[in-house]
């Protein structure tokens, strides 16, 4: 019988071991290259608004509040794609050793048409009711079609603006950039922080 417990053992130490190597081996380094290819990967998947990529590689409080609907519903999917689809983002530098990087991102200005959207949303409805709502598919074809319209007429900004992200180590063996209200205002022209507002996100 103890010769039995210490195989048992013995196997249980090897597979914690490897399990151990393997979660080592999936922590990316926090250097230049892969901060930049992350900042890409995160600029394509806000354009496409791939949900299953942003959820690996965002850290954002509206977003992250966002993305669950996003997921159930294609109409948030395509109001995203509109949002983001101007978006343009620059990397002015990368901290590796303090694990920042700087971006510039333009887009189109779109404070007005969020937060004239979420004030009319906000006054219409209770809270209950809009939980109720975003499950409604004619609702949000006849309420958020409108406001697509809106973003796609909407104009540039003349200037980008400039956020800084904090880069950590995500649990998939992966970079995650952490936004900050500056940060989802640059990159969603406004609409981000005008929905965080109204709806006090």
């Amino acid at each position: 019988m103890k010769r039995i417990i210490s195989i048992c053992l013995v196997i249980m130490l090897v597979f914690s071991a490897i399990l151990t190597l393997n979660g080592c081996a999936k922590k990316v380094e926090i250097n230049e290259e892969n901060i930049k290819a992350a900042v890409e990967t995160v600029e394509t998947a806000l354009k496409e608004f791939d949900t299953k990529t942003l959820e690996k590689y965002v850290d954002s409080p509206t977003l992250n509040f966002i993305l669950p609907y996003a997921k159930q519903k294609a109409q948030f999917t395509e109001l995203g794609q509109a949002m983001f689809e101007s978006l343009e983002i620059e990397i002015k530098s990368i901290d590796a050793a303090n694990k920042t990087v700087t971006i510039a991102a333009k887009n189109k200005d779109l404070y007005m048409e969020a937060s004239n959207f979420a004030y009319d949303l906000k006054n219409s409805y209770s809270s209950m009711q809009l939980l109720s709502l975003v499950k409604d598919d004619d609702f949000l074809n006849s309420n958020l079609a409108p406001l697509v319209e809106k973003i796609k007429q909407a104009q540039m900004k003349e200037e980008p603006i400039e956020a800084t992200l904090t880069v950590t180590n995500g649990s998939k063996g992966n970079l995650v950039l952490t936004f900050d209200e500056n940060a989802e205002d640059a990159v969603s022209g406004g609409a981000l922080s005008a929905i965080k507002k109204v709806f006090e996100v």
